[in-house]
């Protein structure tokens, strides 16, 4: 549905093993574009995931302009802790007007941090709310940013000191986990896996800046995604969903 409206509106676009790109001047027509995209694909129809990151430049876009209607809202990954706490991505959000925006066209919001929820029991209470908006919604979209390791959503790259527990085989049939590594700046964490990002329809990813180029070198280049976790994007079936914005050379 991206590639139409690309195609009609002339932006010009490639692909690169599969995955749409999309290479923008830099990071503030990165976000135009996107917002722009939105507003094209999401309708009451659609269940909305965000990520946190760099990514409240746009969210402060569509508060401010106010055209954007999905029929629910979520959360692609969160940083664990008590609700609301400072780091939280749902904090960002809300401090950049978009969750205000959302309460007052009366489009609900479903946060992943709950009051007297473990970190466990979090992840099993998400697990089953992407579930049930996935049977409700006709869409799904997700915006994806990608960390200058590689990371999506919370799916981090194995280290000598750290093994990502997502790649084990008896968390393949879930939607969301989590983690706690301890040794990094990561913590606690509480986010889609691999299979819940594959149930989204459509994949909206923004990365932007020289520190990414690198990253892309790698996910460009054969190898596990235990690695370099963005080489999920690279799935065929993954690639003809996913949509890359960017200012770097891909």
């Amino acid at each position: 549905m991206l590639i139409d409206y690309l195609t009609k509106h002339a932006i010009r676009h490639h692909t690169n093993q599969m995955i749409t790109v999309c290479n923008v001047q830099d990071a503030e027509a990165g976000v135009i574009l996107a917002k722009e995209l939105l507003y094209e694909i999401v309708d009451r129809r659609t269940s909305l995931y965000l990520s946190g990151g760099s990514m409240q430049v746009l969210y402060k876009a569509l508060a401010k302009e106010e055209q954007i209607e999905p029929g629910a809202v979520g959360l692609i990954d969160e940083r664990f802790g008590k609700p609301m706490h400072a780091t939280s991505n749902e904090k960002m959000i809300k401090d950049t007007g978009f969750l205000r925006y959302l309460q007052m066209r009366n489009m609900p919001f479903y946060s992943v941090l709950q009051a007297g929820k473990s970190r466990e029991e979090a992840a099993i209470s998400y697990d089953e709310r992407v579930r049930s908006l996935h049977a409700i919604f006709q869409k799904n979209i997700g915006l994806i940013g990608i960390g200058p390791d590689g990371h999506i959503s919370s799916i981090i790259p194995n280290r000598p000191d750290f093994h990502n527990p997502w790649f084990d085989s008896d968390r393949q049939y879930l939607l969301v986990s989590e983690f706690n590594d301890k040794n990094s700046q990561y913590k606690e964490r509480v986010g889609m896996t691999f299979l819940g990002l594959s149930m989204l329809d459509q994949m909206l990813i923004l990365a932007f800046g020289e520190s990414k180029q690198k990253m892309f070198n790698k996910l460009f280049e054969e190898g596990k995604e235990e690695e370099i976790p963005a080489r999920f994007f690279k799935r065929p079936e993954i690639a003809k969903k996913t949509l890359l914005i960017t200012d770097q050379t891909v």
